[in-house]
């Protein structure tokens, strides 16, 4: 029998029971700080005109106040950049300010999904707008410079969901090809059978006319009592096999044909998110390559560090973005800002022309602006950017000697017609140089467009004077530092929301939480200000 030894070990002490009445009574005032955020995001969400955009008076038996739904959404976005609707639900009951403006209310996380997908998908972009145009009613906002950059969000879409157009219309024309063996072979069946009918072979792909065919095969196998039979130990009929096959070219085709519908005039889409496009993205997740992944172009617009514009695009360069982006912002303010500094992204003839149109200032970097800058070496003096001019502006080669203009060409394929000149240096017979600088037997021929070139030293008088080296800092500060925030401080690096409409929703009710958030800080150092200069008057 196995007999165990234990010993109690005890150990006086007093217990800590408190035995007092604690005061649940909470009180908005007293118990929320005077410079706490959720005083501005009430101040701006009774300050803005909702009911104008958001139809409050159709609300269920089980729905919530609009307004009260609202002030919970901006909060969280003011607090937290995303927020989503579960974590929600729970801020509603653990978290002093919420609770207050949810007038002690817990509405679900679907009840926040139904708000936000039936309420505030159509006006949150004219929301957004609201919102900016009360801070600048409120606070002094330096819009006359307005900082451009975008980025690449990655979409939510589904691994492996590619369409490419190059293959969809490659493999549909191979889909077409063997539709027309198909239909060859049930020509040949069909005399063989003396009937006195016969396909055409068309050289386009057409999905009606082979369903055509193939209700005529169904007819002719009801009227010959050939009966359709599938699975196992079941030997079809030829002309079965032939409808059989005609029918699945049809459903490829038919397939492609949505396609293409799909991607529009894109080259790339996903399934699971048909308007998010491939891109090259700067980290991959399927292979640690660089490799494209389904995403969306984000241009942003800030100004004295408030986010003043967005433009969701589906072209990964920022070329094309630019004047639409630009158009957005005169539609939504009335005016535009004098000065607009970008990277070399956006640095085109295109933007340059519509710049000096309206009276902006050209602070965009151009494709090459650092190249410029480099030393003439052995290497890159043959290069068209290291050629010396003379006094009256004609290129001159490393030889010494001048090019002349063989012609001129109006090029009419972009949104301003742009006159190019080709032109061609005739002394390259014979020049020990020549191996170096070209390969053509006629001479080196350069292209180039005078009025670009004139843009081109434009911005870089500007962009090298001591403004536009304070603009260029300043762009870097603000545009690029307002992605820094969302994506490295906020931990906001992807999409969590679909489709165009979706991803617009979200990306707008961010920047709505940024600028208020921005707002408060600007608000609390005036306000600091202002209580320190009384102290000193006094």
């Amino acid at each position: 029998m196995l007999v165990m030894n234990t010993t109690l070990h005890t150990k006086n002490y007093n217990a800590y029971q408190p035995n007092m009445l604690l005061d649940f009574s909470l009180s908005f005032e007293k118990d929320i700080a005077h410079d706490d955020i959720c005083r501005t995001v009430i101040e701006v969400a009774e300050g803005i005109n909702v009911a104008k955009y958001v139809d409050f008076s159709n609300r269920n038996s089980y729905g919530y106040d609009g307004l009260m739904m609202f002030k919970i959404l901006i909060l969280a976005k003011s607090l937290f950049g995303y927020c989503s609707t579960r974590r929600l639900a729970d801020l509603c009951k653990t978290d002093i300010r919420f609770m207050f403006i949810a007038g002690n209310q817990h509405p679900s996380h679907m009840a926040f999904e139904r708000f936000i997908s039936n309420d505030l998908t159509m006006p949150v972009e004219d929301l957004f707008y609201e919102v900016n145009k009360y801070i600048d009613s409120m606070i002094t906002v330096n819009t006359d410079v307005l900082c451009i950059d975008g980025t690449k969000y990655e979409a939510n879409a589904n691994k492996n969901t590619f369409i490419w157009r190059k293959n969809t219309l490659r493999n549909r024309m191979k889909r077409w090809k063997k539709s027309i063996c198909n239909i060859n072979k049930i020509n040949k069946f069909l005399e063989r059978e003396n009937v006195s009918l016969r396909y055409s072979l068309l050289k386009e792909p057409s999905i009606d006319y082979l369903l055509n065919i193939s209700d005529r095969l169904e007819e002719y196998m009801k009227d010959n009592h050939i009966e359709f039979v599938h699975g196992k130990g079941k030997r079809k009929n030829e002309i079965q096999k032939l409808y059989d096959e005609l029918k699945e070219n049809a459903m490829k085709l038919w397939e492609y044909s949505i396609h293409l519908d799909m991607l529009g005039n894109r080259n790339s889409c996903s399934k699971t998110d048909v308007d998010a496009t491939f891109m090259h993205m700067k980290y991959d997740y399927y292979n640690h390559t660089n490799v494209f992944k389904p995403g969306y172009n984000i241009q942003t617009g800030v100004s004295d560090g408030f986010i003043r514009n967005i433009y969701i695009s589906s072209d990964s360069n920022d070329l094309k973005t630019y004047i639409p982006f630009m158009e957005k912002y005169k539609q939504a303010y009335g005016v535009l800002p004098s000065k607009t500094p970008a990277d070399a992204g956006y640095g085109s003839y295109d933007n340059y022309k519509y710049c000096k149109e309206n009276n902006i200032e050209l602070y965009m970097k151009y494709s090459g602006y650092y190249k410029e800058k480099e030393k003439t070496t052995e290497k890159n003096k043959f290069q068209t950017r290291h050629l010396k001019k003379d006094e009256n502006n004609n290129y001159i080669c490393p030889a010494g000697h001048m090019f002349e203009l063989e012609k001129e060409t109006i090029d009419k394929r972009s949104l301003y017609p742009k006159v190019n000149k080709k032109l061609v240096n005739h002394h390259c017979q014979g020049c020990p140089m020549k191996s170096k600088c070209t390969r053509s037997a006629k001479g080196r021929t350069i292209t180039c467009c005078e009025e670009l070139e004139a843009f081109h030293e434009e911005v870089k008088r500007n962009v090298q004077s001591e403004e536009g080296i304070k603009l260029m800092y300043q762009r870097s500060n603000e545009a690029e530092g307002t992605f820094g925030d969302l994506k490295q401080n906020q931990g906001y690096n992807r999409l969590r929301r679909r489709g165009e409409s979706g991803v617009k929703l979200e990306i707008y009710m961010i920047a709505i939480g940024q600028n208020i958030r921005k707002y408060h800080r600007r608000k609390i150092e005036n306000r600091k200000k202002a209580e320190k200069l009384l102290s000193v008057l006094n």
